[in-house]
């Protein structure tokens, strides 16, 4: 193949597979290399269960991305790996090679999603503490109820636009949270409709 990286230890179909994309596709130098690595991996997971490429099963597959995971491959990693292993599929299932493409319905797993900074307390002081010189007061007694609940109740903004200013019969009926300042709490629906209760400090209080 003319101008394609050198694909050791790969079967007929594999290496069909690579001049057809370069021809088809007219893929960069780069981007084929990595199609080689990606069917190379392959070749070398399944001569580890003692099958050929076209034998493969969505389970093989799966037990791959496990393999892949637990060697440190982040997911998306592996979905860049799963991608060319599915392309290289989606063209042996149209040539009549294999009866399904056996990644299809694999996913890579779910890259962990990063914790929210929380805002330094200094920072927050300044946060509460602004003001803008000629707003409306009203806006500002707003927004300073809203930063005071926001940290200091420690809510997410979606619980926070979720409050009623006091409990009611159409707060419980529609789903919506309330704040009772008798109690000095607030009921919040989060994640999944889950009620939670949180005190309302003081300064939170009087913000509201």
């Amino acid at each position: 193949m003319n101008g394609t990286p050198v694909a050791l230890h790969l079967p007929p179909e594999a290496l069909q597979y690579l001049e057809h994309v370069r021809v088809e596709k007219r893929l960069a130098a780069r981007t084929l290399t990595l199609y080689t690595l990606d069917l190379q991996r392959l070749a070398a997971m399944a001569a580890g269960v003692d099958l050929p490429l076209l034998r493969l099963t969505s389970a093989h597959i799966r037990r791959f991305v496990a393999q892949m995971h637990a060697g440190g491959r982040s997911g998306r990693g592996i979905a860049l790996i799963l991608s060319g292993w599915r392309g290289f599929y989606t063209w042996a299932a149209r040539q009549g090679l294999v009866p399904h493409n056996p990644v299809q319905d694999v996913r890579a797993p779910k890259a962990p999603k990063p914790l929210p900074k929380a805002l330094p307390v200094d920072e927050a002081v300044r946060l509460s503490e602004h003001q803008e010189t000629g707003a409306d007061p009203w806006l500002e007694a707003r927004d300073a109820a809203i930063v005071e609940l926001l940290y200091g109740c420690g809510l997410r903004v979606g619980e926070l636009v979720g409050l009623d200013v006091a409990p009611s019969p159409a707060a419980h009926q529609q789903g919506r949270g309330w704040v009772d300042l008798q109690a000095g709490e607030a009921h919040v629906f989060g994640k999944g409709s889950k009620r939670r209760s949180v005190p309302v400090g003081r300064a939170a209080a009087a913000a509201l």
